[in-house]
């Protein structure tokens, strides 16, 4: 499969109060091929969806900016105009927001919405536009897409509405589809349902995915990697087989003795991560996990570990430090 997206050496930065620049994510390098599902996941306040608006380029320039290249094929996205990335947007990649009613314009009927994605990108006519509109909408599992097509968001359930969002993201084909937590605050039968839908539109158009989410089973169930990110770094990457078969940073394993599971004892308890993510610009020096860590030891307060590369991970700890294995 051939590499659709390479992000290289990206940095987040906010304009702080006082006119100082805050650091927000820091460093990521990732590549995403063809067809392929790629996880990121991590804590609220980790960077996930600020990751996924800098590779959309809507973070405004008024409350911060990104460095590095985010290559989508030969384009270097971060310094395309705003009119090209108009051009971009919705075409060669797409991203599903993660609250449909409040993404969705509340003023407009469900047609206009898709169709504007499709003329903004000189689909045709009205008429082919609305034709094409119900087929999209009939694509993703909508029933009665003719009249749909003239209602609002809020006569919608929720589960329609990611529908919608979907429909929209789709609408013209792209490359990319970025899903951030496609399936948050649905109920487990419609989240079934949202992700046999991306699984069936990813295999009929080869459709490249980024899967930003706290759940992990989505992941399980989705991604071909996973990365992990912990306070705007990547701490662990790895096929997501080996990742929840041998996990290796001890933040990936807290989360992952964070989830209930069927197997479970009825009186077993769940072991969740002492703490919570620190505030952007806390951490100045050492691994932003150690105070979290039981493992954690001197060095780890002193400097912050490299991605260190094994044989089936990459793995941000200096636990590893001695397995590093020479590229």
């Amino acid at each position: 499969m051939e590499e659709l997206l390479r992000v290289e050496d990206m940095h987040i930065f906010f304009h702080g109060e006082k006119g100082d620049v805050i650091p927000a994510v820091k460093g990521l390098n990732f590549h995403i091929r063809e067809g392929e599902t790629l996880g990121l996941v991590g804590e609220s306040g980790c960077g996930k969806s600020l990751t996924s608006l800098s590779i959309m380029q809507l973070i405004p320039k008024a409350s911060g900016f990104t460095e590095g290249r985010i290559l989508l094929g030969d384009k270097d996205v971060n310094t395309c105009s705003e009119k090209e990335m108009r051009a971009i947007r919705g075409n060669e990649m797409s991203m599903i927001f993660q609250e449909p009613m409040t993404s969705l314009n509340p003023v407009h009927k469900i047609g206009k919405q898709i169709g504007e994605v499709l003329l903004l990108h000189d689909a045709g006519d009205p008429k082919t536009i609305e034709a094409r509109t119900i087929e999209i909408l009939k694509k993703v599992g909508i029933p009665r897409a003719e009249k749909i097509i003239d209602e609002y968001p809020h006569q919608l359930s929720g589960g329609m509405r990611q529908r919608v969002m979907i429909a929209m993201a789709m609408a013209c084909n792209p490359k990319l589809l970025i899903a951030d937590e496609p399936t948050t605050a649905l109920d487990v039968t419609i989240q079934a349902q949202i992700l046999d839908l991306m699984n069936t539109l990813q295999e009929e158009y080869k459709t490249a995915i980024l899967l930003i989410t706290h759940d992990l089973g989505v992941i399980a169930e989705m991604a071909d990697r996973v990365m992990v990110m912990y306070y705007g770094q990547i701490v662990e990457e790895a096929d997501v087989r080996s990742l929840f078969k041998e996990p290796k940073h001890p933040y990936t394993i807290g989360l992952l003795h964070s989830v209930p599971t069927l197997e479970a004892e009825d009186d077993e308890q769940l072991n969740p991560i002492q703490g919570t993510v620190p505030n952007l610009g806390d951490i100045h020096s050492g691994c932003p996990f150690r105070a979290r860590c039981e493992k954690a030891f001197d060095k780890c307060i002193e400097e912050n570990p490299p991605l260190i590369q094994m044989d089936s991970h990459s793995v941000r700890c200096w636990l590893y430090e001695e397995e590093e294995v020479s590229t």
